[in-house]
């Protein structure tokens, strides 16, 4: 009585188990690299938002630009006829 024979299923469970443990191990693991990974992507486009930001305004000024250089041509050929 003081060993208890373990049954085949009872020795394939305890494999199972480890084997499950096992992969989420893994699983935590590659989580972590991951989000490592993501956390560096964050950071690398945190660094190009100023950039983005300029080549933005500078857009913004061509686009008024060109506005306005339209409405100035409309203006001259309405008065101009």
């Amino acid at each position: 009585m003081d060993t208890i024979e373990r049954t085949p299923f009872q020795k394939q469970r305890e494999i199972l188990i480890n084997d499950i443990a096992l992969g989420i191990e893994q699983v935590i693991n590659n989580m972590a690299v991951l989000n490592k990974n993501l956390e560096s992507v964050v950071a690398i486009g945190r660094e190009f938002e100023n950039v983005a930001n300029l080549w933005k305004n500078f857009n913004n000024a061509i686009i008024t630009s060109a506005s306005d250089n339209d409405l100035k041509e409309d203006n001259n050929n309405n008065t101009g006829s």
